[in-house]
């Protein structure tokens, strides 16, 4: 069975990046500047007209840079074969991330004084979201809680997987839509 072209240029890039930093070691190199693919990250701009629900300008923009930052996420996560444990640190930050983008959009919508699950039952009484939203987003927010090292009981290995980033973002796809969709019915007054 041959190989297909996207296969083969894998296999050199991949040798061609273990060079370089093979070479960078032997010669004492700290840093380069390897150009990120252009077009993998979207301007902000192309998420600020998706939330057309915040009403802040600042906010909107905050939230903006930190969606671009999703991906650049999902892009070293679908072309990376990382390996070790530091992949799934890699997928933890993603979630924690998408986590602190919903708790700052939260508590921006309903009450910047409460708390992350106090604002979620506070937008079912609303009936913005359901009840399986609320508990989508509240296991985003005990995956996101993690961040706290200091209270962790338990080594963090074999615990985060592309399944949980992928859900993560869904849940994020979801509560967007419905922010829209709820902001757009005149449900959501912010």
């Amino acid at each position: 069975m041959s190989k297909t072209h996207v296969e083969t240029m894998v296999e050199k890039i991949s040798k061609k990046l273990q060079e370089l930093e093979n070479l960078l070691k032997d010669e004492g190199v700290e840093k380069v500047n390897i150009q990120f693919p252009r077009g993998v990250i979207r301007k902000a701009n192309d998420f600020r007209n998706r939330l057309e629900f915040i009403d802040d300008d600042i906010f909107k923009t905050n939230v903006a840079y930190s969606l671009m930052l999703t991906d650049v996420y999902r892009w070293i996560l679908n072309r990376f074969d990382i390996g070790l444990t530091a992949q799934e640190m890699l997928i933890k930050e993603g979630i924690s991330l998408l986590g602190n983008i919903i708790e700052a959009i939260l508590r921006h919508i309903v009450d910047k004084e409460k708390g992350f699950k106090s604002c979620c039952s506070e937008l079912v009484k609303r009936g913005i979201i359901n009840s399986k939203q609320k508990e989508d987003l509240i296991w985003l927010w005990n995956m996101r809680c993690k961040q706290h090292l200091a209270t962790l009981p338990e080594k963090e290995y074999r615990k985060y997987t592309l399944e949980h980033y992928n859900k993560a973002i869904i849940l994020w796809k979801d509560f967007e839509t419905t922010l829209r969709r709820a902001y757009q019915n005149g449900e959501l007054k912010v």
